[in-house]
């Protein structure tokens, strides 16, 4: 019984805490339009757009006869590992340095490249991002030649393929000024909503005979008005005596 009585107790607060919610909806309004346009410029004026180009490398082993056997494909998919690993080694990324003429370290332009090899293929991609994206082009194109250039050697095998040159991207792929409003509208929402649901849990006060009723199992038996209730009924009283005398005269 006592289960039942608090499971009752706790709906009814989560109906009054929707009422509270629902009063301040122009609150909730105005906060959620707040963050999307707040976050929404901040995204576009104070963050800088990046791009991205992507240049693509084959890597595959051929025998003395110049035809690819199952045995060339196994080494290929082998070297596809280890120029993963050796392609953002100082050498490779100081060769990119100077042919560029940057003004970076090795370890700062690192952070520039990601490197994916799909699975079950001897496809390396050298992805390069930049704010700039004629940079972000000459990034890919010049690291994906210098290892070919660099690492056979290095490795002695035979040099992978240029399959795929690095274009000029179109656009930009980051930040999502969608992305930016939305998070920016739901966390204006919930920030407002939380205020006022803490405000609501901190209130311990008692407001109507309902909550005395509640909290304390005691009915009132009788209310004190609000004193603007006394104004109104005042006023009222006053405008119905004014209409008895109009209709004596």
């Amino acid at each position: 019984m006592n289960e039942e009585l608090t499971n009752d107790e706790v709906e009814i607060d989560l109906v009054d805490l929707g009422y509270v919610l629902l009063d301040k909806w122009r609150y909730l309004l105005i906060s959620l339009i707040a963050g999307a346009v707040l976050l929404g410029a901040y995204s576009f004026f104070f963050i800088a757009p990046t791009y991205e180009s992507t240049a693509k490398l084959y890597v595959v082993s051929a025998s003395d006869d110049s035809v690819v056997n199952l045995s060339d494909l196994n080494l290929g998919t082998s070297l596809t590992a280890d120029y993963e690993q050796l392609m953002l080694s100082y050498p490779v990324l100081n060769r990119v340095i100077d042919r560029l003429d940057l003004d970076v370290t090795s370890d700062e332009l690192a952070k520039a490249f990601s490197l994916n090899n799909p699975s079950d293929t001897r496809i390396l991609e050298i992805t390069a991002t930049s704010t700039d994206p004629q940079m972000a082009m000459d990034l890919a194109e010049t690291m994906a030649e210098e290892a070919i250039d660099y690492l056979p050697d290095t490795m002695s095998t035979l040099a992978p393929n240029l399959a795929q040159h690095a274009k000029l991207p179109e656009s930009k792929v980051a930040p999502s000024y969608t992305k930016f409003t939305m998070i920016g509208a739901l966390l204006g929402l919930l920030i407002c909503a939380a205020f006022f649901i803490v405000k609501y849990l901190m209130d311990d006060t008692i407001h109507t005979a309902d909550d005395m009723e509640k909290y304390f199992g005691l009915v009132p038996l009788t209310t004190i008005p609000d004193s603007d209730q006394v104004i109104d009924l005042d006023e009222e009283q006053h405008r119905r005596r004014g209409r008895k005398r109009g209709r004596k005269k």
